[in-house]
Order: structure tokens, then sequence, then C-alpha cells
């Protein structure tokens, strides 16, 4: 085999990119995001009051 056999296999060894497409999910009627949104932002507040509790004691 010459080197050019050679190039020519490697290159139909290589892989073509996959496209991953994301759709959007719901929980009930609303969209994920929105639930996730609110989580953060239950989570967020819980920890400001906490922090804020601590530096008032």
């Amino acid at each position: 085999m010459s080197k050019n056999s050679k190039a020519e296999q490697r290159t139909h060894r290589q892989q073509i990119p996959t496209k991953i497409i994301v759709e959007r999910h719901y929980v009930g009627t609303e969209k994920m995001e929105t639930v996730f949104k609110r989580i953060a932002e239950e989570q967020i507040t819980k920890k400001v009051r906490e922090i804020a509790e601590n530096s008032v004691n």
C-alpha cells in the first residue's frame, strides 16, 4: 500500500457531525423554563432571607 491509499482510508472513517435538536418540554401546562426560573427565584429568596436573619443576629 502506498501512503496515498492509507490517507484515503482515514478520510472515510471520519464521522459526520451530529446535530442535536432540543425541544421545550412542559410540566403540566407550564414550560420547564418557567418552572426552573420559579424554583431558582424561590431558592435565591430563601437564601437572601437566611443571610439577612443571620446578619441581624
